[in-house]
């Protein structure tokens, strides 16, 4: 499949390349899962960060890299639609981490309430 991206750089994907990808972005979901589930935040918030990070240095390439004779409204328009169609995946990865931060409090949450009930039961 072949698709043209704002710059006029065209990137040719196969088979190959899907599979890659698939297997990459399965080894983020559960890389951001093992580290929201860690007892401190800002673990989990590490690879949020650094999507965000990436699409900023893509915004900012492509605003200056640009050699294209397009006005520069319409350079940004592109680029701005751009950034924010790269960070849907800092969308997806901050949703994870809300719901396993969630999900990791009500279980200490639980578990403070049956130590408490142990306690009184002695």
């Amino acid at each position: 499949m072949r698709y043209g991206v704002a710059t006029g750089i065209r990137i040719y994907l196969d088979s190959g390349d899907t599979v890659k990808f698939i297997l990459i972005a399965i080894a983020a979901v559960l890389l951001e899962v093992y580290l929201a589930y860690r007892e401190k935040r800002w673990p989990g918030l590490l690879l949020p960060i650094a999507s965000v990070l990436w699409a900023a240095a893509d915004l900012i390439i492509c605003l200056g890299g640009s050699s294209s004779d397009a006005p520069f409204g319409m350079q940004l328009g592109v680029s701005l639609h751009l950034f924010f169609l790269e960070n849907i995946r800092t969308l997806v990865l901050l949703i994870l981490y809300a719901v396993c931060r969630e999900t990791r409090r009500r279980k200490l949450r639980r578990k403070q309430e049956i130590d408490r009930m142990n306690i009184h039961d002695i």
